[in-house]
């Protein structure tokens, strides 16, 4: 039996196609998957200092969760906080590879968004290359439904949200 942690490891160990889409199928197909990730009871713990709380909180989102980077980095500040830097620093490589997976399905452009596993992904991508998210419009496109981001610097990114939509 395939778990959750051995579709990670194959995409942390080789990532490409072949072992994201077994890992998105899986999440997506997850308890408690929802494709807008609701964290803000961990973000209210996390400044609140309650890093158990906020673990046990992040945990009960999981395995929907899974390759989030949101959720990643959430787990990163409490394993810190808690001095487990070495778990820390494992949380934020599972992020950041979550990101490049985003990064690896497009280029931002209409003709070729990047596809998400949850709304929220969209928003970490753009924070990711730093860019402030000032409008966002649903659009069709070639059969899908497209997400379209306007930043505050002017520039455009899109993002395939059909599964979403679909969900």
């Amino acid at each position: 039996m395939t778990t959750y942690a051995d579709l990670v490891t194959a995409y942390l160990d080789d990532p490409g196609p072949e072992t994201l889409g077994p890992l998105r199928r899986a999440v997506r197909g997850s308890a408690g998957f929802t494709p807008d990730l609701d964290l803000d009871e961990v973000d209210r713990l996390l400044a609140e200092g309650s890093y158990a709380a906020a673990a046990a909180e992040l945990q009960r989102v999981m395995p929907g969760a899974i390759f989030s980077p949101a959720a990643h980095l959430r787990m990163a500040t409490v394993m810190e906080r808690t001095g487990d830097v070495r778990s820390a620093a494992r949380e934020r490589r599972v992020a950041r590879a979550a990101l490049r997976s985003i990064r690896s399905t497009g280029d931002g452009s209409e003709q070729r968004p990047w596809s998400v596993l949850r709304i929220n992904d969209e928003y970490d991508m753009l924070r990711a290359l730093g860019k402030t998210p000032v409008r966002q419009s649903l659009l069709r496109s070639h059969g899908r439904d497209i997400d379209r981001h306007e930043t505050a610097d002017g520039d455009v990114y899109h993002f395939d949200a059909t599964q979403l939509v679909a969900h």
